[in-house]
């Protein structure tokens, strides 16, 4: 057996996985967030939250496409193209929930099967920033 060659580039300083840990399964996880829960709008996805005073809640994320976008095919790859711009652009919230003590259950809703990488990215990323600020705001208040 060969030994594995050293990568040249540097390592990177973020990780830009998406373990299944972090998914947000089960119907129960998603009808309590669909009971308690806000939304942020983008003309192609929707990012519903829901925030709770516990870590113990974890940090889980889901992505819905729901069956007026067409068929199983369709539906499927519109949730792969969320979760890998999602994956990419993490790092805008994950650092909040190391530093602070709150939970954190979310979905991406898809709005339309007309999708391309690039737009959803830019609208997952302004979803991201705008969950950010709330979060930021409403931990300032408490």
């Amino acid at each position: 057996m060969s030994k594995k060659e050293q990568s040249n580039l540097a390592a990177p300083s973020l990780r830009f996985s998406l373990p299944k840990s972090h998914i947000l399964r089960g119907k129960r996880n998603f009808k309590r967030l669909f009971t308690r829960s806000f939304l942020i709008t983008s003309p192609l996805v929707n990012l519903r939250f829901a925030t709770y005073s516990s870590s113990d809640e974890g940090f889980l994320i889901g992505f819905i496409s729901p069956k007026k976008i067409g068929n199983a095919v369709q539906r499927n790859r519109c949730k792969r193209i969320m979760r890998e711009a999602y994956r990419l652009n993490k790092h805008i919230i994950s650092d909040l929930f190391d530093r602070t003590d709150i939970g954190l259950h979310a979905a991406f809703v898809a709005r339309t099967k007309h999708m391309d990488f690039h737009s959803i990215e830019k609208h997952v990323v302004t979803l991201l920033t705008e969950l950010r600020s709330r979060i930021l705001s409403n931990s300032t208040e408490s």
